[in-house]
């Protein structure tokens, strides 16, 4: 008499466990379900993922700005001569003839040692009056009969102002 079992269909992630001695019957033994992602595991790479998204941005916001300007500068549009004063040195500025006046929105302050030092401020005049009515008058006390001088003109938003009484460097100053 022979009893016939009934097994019930083998899911393809199954396997056959060797006989554990040599005459016994082989059994199936399940292969556990693989584990679903973590909820950690999720936020972490989404977090590596916004991590290197901001790195590559920074990256390419450091290559635009360059040496000489500071990301402050850049995101909150701070005026990189706030705090000039006598005897420190400002980058190139726009050309200027005579009279004329253009905008210096970039000017900064730069070590008198640096390649692109080229002006030297020999005056710094705080008032708000001059600056917004652009009258390099107050500046003239600060230059020498010789000198090639430069008025740079700054007014924030709150109406305080100041002036910069600048020599190009070619004068030795």
């Amino acid at each position: 008499m022979s009893e016939q079992a009934t097994l019930a269909p083998v899911r393809p992630e199954t396997v056959e466990a060797p006989p554990p001695g040599p005459f016994a019957e082989p059994v199936l033994v399940p292969v556990p379900e693989p584990a679903e992602p973590s909820r950690a595991g999720a936020v972490l790479g989404v977090a590596v993922l916004l991590l290197g998204i901001a790195t590559a941005l920074l990256t390419g916001l450091l290559i635009k700005v360059g040496t000489g300007g500071s990301l402050r500068e850049v995101f909150i549009g701070v005026d990189g001569t706030a705090e000039a004063k006598v005897g420190d040195c400002v980058a190139e500025l726009p050309p200027v003839a005579g009279t004329e006046a253009r905008s210096a929105d970039d000017a900064r302050v730069v070590p008198c040692t640096a390649t692109d030092a080229a002006y030297a401020v020999v005056g710094r005049v705080q008032d708000a009056t001059a600056a917004r009515e652009r009258s390099a008058d107050a500046c003239e006390p600060h230059f020498r009969p010789d000198d090639d001088g430069y008025v740079l003109y700054r007014v924030g938003e709150d109406g305080d102002g100041y002036l910069l009484c600048l020599v190009h460097r070619a004068n030795r100053r």
